[in-house]
């Protein structure tokens, strides 16, 4: 890192216009890599970034995985639109800037296990949330508050209404079933909610795209959150309000079970979802 050079001029330093993606590996394997890096294709669509070989980023990526050999790994990369002086109008087809990192997943095992305690912040973002860019500064500003008020993350809530946490994706367990917001603008479309859709479906558990209000999550038997890196927790607190039982309930945590069990196994993301 300390030999990387990133040029004053890049437009991701000062308007932060550029998108990017996170992946995780399990025992030497990509873990839904082609969903990941077209997430990150769609993401580079929307906000217009051109003029990119996205097969040499593909092999970049692919590369620097093999090159760090890291077993179980998480990849972040992120693609700016160029580098050139300041100005909001760019060039017409500047040369974008390709960035990536290849670090040790997180040992989530306690995390996993004992759940987190959360609070509730307004969702100041922009109206596209549904395209991840590099645009992080209302979640920064959320999980700082949350730890200084001695809590573990913060999920956004807009109206009294939840509307997904600070980097992932926002579940309640209402009388046996699986409720999370729909997906449109004001959400990410997270990897993992896919792959709990497609475990809940295994297992039995209906699963409901409804909204749900900030009194109805106080009162849920449940709440947990999933990403990338993240994987899959409980929350036991929300706004210091105990949740269920104040542990992972029994529906989290076999969710959670078969996410383990089913991503260290080998099998494909395409088999489940």
């Amino acid at each position: 890192a300390e030999r990387a050079t990133i040029s004053a001029w890049d437009r991701g330093l000062y308007f932060g216009d550029g998108v990017y993606d996170v992946v995780q590996s399990y025992d030497g394997k990509l873990w839904a890599f082609e969903a990941h890096f077209e997430r990150f294709k769609r993401s580079m669509s929307e906000i217009g970034i051109k003029n990119v070989d996205i097969n040499d980023i593909k092999r970049q990526i692919l590369g620097g995985f093999d090159e760090a050999k890291i077993p179980n790994a998480l990849l972040y990369f992120h693609i700016t639109r160029g580098a050139e002086p300041r100005a909001h109008l760019p060039s017409p087809l500047p040369e974008p800037q390709f960035l990536l990192f290849v670090k040790p997943a997180p040992d989530n095992h306690k995390l996993v296990s004992e759940g987190v305690t959360a609070i509730t912040y307004p969702d100041i973002r922009w109206k596209r949330c549904d395209i991840k860019s590099l645009n992080l500064l209302p979640n920064v500003m959320a999980a700082d508050e949350a730890r200084n008020r001695g809590y573990d993350y913060a999920v956004f809530v807009d109206n009294d209404v939840i509307i997904e946490g600070i980097s992932s994706s926002f579940f309640a367990v209402e009388d046996g079933k699986i409720v999370s917001r729909p997906l449109d603008t004001h959400v990410l479309p997270g990897i993992t909610r896919r792959v709990i859709i497609g475990i809940s479906r295994r297992l039995g558990i209906e699963f409901i795209e409804k909204e749900v209000p900030l009194s109805c999550a106080y009162k849920a038997d449940e709440l947990f959150l999933s990403g990338t890196g993240y994987e899959i927790r409980g929350i036991v607190n929300l706004d210091g309000k105990k949740i269920g039982t104040g542990k992972p309930g029994e529906i989290t945590q076999k969710i959670i079970e078969y996410f383990i069990d089913y991503t260290r196994s080998g099998k494909s993301f395409d088999a489940l979802v």
